[in-house]
């Protein structure tokens, strides 16, 4: 799924308008009247118990608002209606809305100019958000910030926000403060997902968001629309999903190496191992410190185990048949002795001249940190995974999500390499500078040995012949899929990692 910008957002409302010959009045009936089938189909909302206060600005968004208290007075409710006059332009469809309300339905409204009192609003209701929508360009004053502040403090049954909660830019971060948004428990936003929906940064302000769809044309958004960013969603992986062959054999699906392991640490690679082969992967040899040898034997019986002539750290990785490998990864719990980090280099020439797909994790990231200048021998499309921490040691820190954005398209770009940056809508960004965010996941993931199940997938994928961005989405999506389904079962705070490679059987038959 796309995600579009502002003018791009425009251009698909009104190819919807004209090939229905509809006026973007009647688009707005329409996202409105969706609006409402969802408080009236939700599980969230007892629509007929509790009443509504909508705050409408005056643009746009306080027209849906508008179209809502029609729709919601029509079906026996009487809400309160507030128009936050925090502008002083005033949209046509707003402006046919309101007179709706007062000509045909005599629905008393109220006005709140700026530097009135507050009004007194009853806490035992449902609060609909329709202030400020997707066009917000410049921040609020502060008086509309203390209102704000105020609408956030009274704690109402839900706050539901039409389209995105108000105060939000949809494409830019400017410097706001907790007082400049409005916290919202429910987003009902129209077709697309909004950028900010993504972002660490607006999590205290979007607690659930859902899409609505509101008639725009596939076909357009498709071949019409060109865009860099994307959402993950099912029908994408179940397109890239090879079918297997009947009479395929394991020299099919390729030969994996997973290289890392230090005294204490050797478990990263047995959950690599493991999910490796639970992803599909027709052979893996793992290589470990000597002290592994019987751990990885023991726990990950279908590997191949070679080990380092040090007992508890890696030295000199020695890999006599690297030609017949079809994808690595390494990095887990491979520890940054001297001698590790030496061997590292030397075995990242070997990749570069072999040209094999790789996957760079845990502290073959904090290697690359201490000495970047191995980030110019990174074959093209390597992949990295590194945590947020990871990230910032590697390609310095960011003061907003969008300049951690930026950061990610720059390095991708400069190096030709994927980075995969794990955490919510984990986000794969590649050398063209598109961004990919994924779909599935949730906070029960934040569990350690995650990470090493991701690389272990990745790796699997690769080294079924999958390109680096189908390895990357494939990947991140079952990974995120196996540990919702974990979640359902188990509840996220008892996911562990082995869990998530458990329900990857699942997870696959999902797709």
């Amino acid at each position: 799924m796309k995600i579009l910008s502002l003018k791009q957002i425009k251009q698909a409302d009104k190819n919807c308008i004209q090939s229905e010959s509809i006026s973007h009045f009647e688009l707005m009936k329409r996202a409105a009247k969706k609006c409402f089938d969802w408080i009236k189909n939700s599980k969230f909302i007892k629509y007929k118990k509790y009443p509504f206060i909508i705050l409408a600005g005056n643009g746009n968004n306080g027209g849906d608002g508008m179209a809502l208290a029609e729709l919601l007075y029509i079906n026996g409710l009487k809400p309160s209606v507030y128009i936050i006059n925090i502008s002083n332009h005033y949209s046509n469809e707003f402006i046919l809305n309101k007179n709706n309300l007062l000509n045909y339905y005599k629905i008393k409204i109220h006005n709140i100019y700026e530097n009135d009192y507050f009004p007194i609003l009853n806490k035992k209701s449902y609060l609909i958000d329709a202030i400020l929508g997707i066009g917000l360009n410049r921040p609020i004053t502060k008086y509309w910030q203390s209102f704000f502040h105020f609408i956030n403090k009274k704690k109402f049954l839900s706050v539901l926000s039409i389209d995105i909660p108000s105060g939000i830019f949809i494409e830019k971060n400017i410097e706001f403060s907790s007082n400049s948004i409005i916290k919202s428990d429910h987003v009902l936003s129209f077709q697309i997902p909004k950028l900010p929906f993504l972002l660490p940064d607006y999590e205290n302000f979007i607690n659930n968001w859902h899409l609505l769809d509101i008639g725009w044309k596939k076909k357009f958004i498709d071949k019409k629309i060109y865009c860099k960013y994307f959402f993950i969603e099912k029908k994408d992986v179940s397109f890239l999903k090879k079918k297997r062959k009947k009479f395929s054999h394991k020299g099919n699906y390729g030969h994996g190496l997973i290289i890392g392991g230090s005294y204490g640490m050797i478990g990263s690679i047995i959950l690599a191992g493991k999910a490796s082969f639970r992803s599909g992967i027709g052979k893996l040899s793992i290589y470990v410190p000597y002290c592994g040898y019987d751990i990885i034997q023991n726990n990950v019986f279908e590997a191949i185990v070679k080990t380092d002539k040090k007992k508890n750290y890696i030295s000199n990785i020695t890999i006599t048949d690297i030609d017949k490998i079809n994808a690595i990864g390494i990095g887990m719990g491979l520890g940054i002795h001297s001698n590790t980090i030496n061997s590292f280099i030397k075995f990242l020439y070997k990749i570069k001249e072999n040209l094999i797909p790789a996957v760079i994790d845990a502290d073959a990231i904090n290697i690359l940190s201490i000495k970047k200048y191995l980030l110019n021998l990174l074959p093209s499309n390597t992949i990295l995974t590194p945590h947020p921490k990871e990230f910032k040691n590697l390609f310095g820190s960011w003061n907003n999500d969008y300049q951690k954005l930026y950061l990610l398209k720059k390095y991708s770009k400069k190096y030709k390499i994927f980075i995969v940056l794990k955490g919510a809508y984990t986000i794969i960004s590649t050398p063209d500078e598109e961004l990919y965010f994924n779909s599935t996941g949730n906070p029960g993931m934040a569990t350690a040995g995650s990470g090493d199940v991701l690389t272990g997938i990745i790796v699997s994928l690769l080294s079924q012949g999958y390109s680096s961005i189908e390895s990357c989405i494939i990947g991140v999506y079952l990974h995120g899929l196996s540990g919702d389904i974990a979640s359902k079962k188990l509840g996220e705070e008892s996911i562990n990692s082995t869990d998530i490679i458990h329900y990857l059987t699942e997870a696959f038959q999902k797709i």
